[in-house]
């Protein structure tokens, strides 16, 4: 039968951003794009906390001088001097508490089990990172789609709910099925040629599938004479020349 031909590019559906818990500075980085992470448990990297630990132990030590002051105080009677430096205490505490949510959120851990696909940060460690900052990407392993870049004079051919397979360059002996699901409906140059971009949806994955990875896709589209598929092409060129 006919069949159209196009590369693809597997993607993921999904993609978690891990961002910087606090402004700081980058201390370790334990991964890289494509290690495989566990979610709730893995440490990708951590913050420096040599600085918020410092400034801790101050504020503890302060704390404490505020109490026996406020004891003091409470013992002579002085009531407003007693309240003042309760409340001074009480500032002291709300930073403290800042300061050990920070220290606790320096181990940046996965946040869901996948493989990074953003995040080579091992040269730059010992760099600030501001709140925010995107440090890495995760995708889960089993929400990939493929995109594949169709020829622009073979997207006609195409209709959402048609099925097909792909092979990976990766391990081409293994075919995986897919539903085209959607066709998007202006062109883009790729390799100076017009493509149109086809979403499809796997039937199933393989564990040794990763976003990034390329191959080949075929698409089944109907039956019909060999003679008119060899031939297609040339008839194609002659028609586009003859008309120019």
């Amino acid at each position: 039968g006919y069949r159209v031909e196009a590369p693809f590019v597997l993607e993921p559906i999904e993609l978690r951003v891990v961002p910087a818990p606090f402004d700081g500075f980058l201390k370790t980085v334990s991964v890289e794009p494509n290690k495989e992470v566990t979610g709730g448990e893995s440490v990708m990297a951590t913050l420096e906390t040599a600085d918020l630990r410092m400034r801790l132990a101050t504020a503890q030590a302060e704390r404490a001088t505020y109490l026996k002051q406020a004891a003091a105080a409470r013992r002579d009677y002085k009531t407003v001097e007693a309240q003042i430096a309760e409340a001074q205490a009480a500032q002291v505490a709300a930073n403290m508490n800042l300061l050990e949510y920070q220290i606790s959120r320096a181990e940046i851990i996965a946040p869901i089990s996948g493989v990074v696909v953003k995040g080579d940060l091992e040269r730059q460690l010992g760099a600030p990172v501001k709140t925010g900052d995107v440090l890495f990407e995760v995708a889960p392993l089993e929400a990939l789609r493929a995109e594949l870049s169709v020829p622009e004079e073979d997207v006609a051919d195409l209709e959402v709910g048609q099925e097909g397979e792909l092979a990976t360059a990766s391990f081409p002996d293994r075919h995986f099925g897919f539903v085209v699901e959607r066709i998007n409906p202006v062109a883009e140059v790729a390799d100076q040629k017009n493509v149109f971009k086809v979403r499809v949806r796997l039937k199933e994955l393989d564990r040794r599938m990763r976003p990034g990875l390329e191959g080949i896709a075929k698409v089944g589209i109907d039956r019909r004479p060999y003679i008119w598929i060899w031939t297609r092409p040339i008839i194609r060129w002659v028609r586009m020349k003859l008309w120019i």
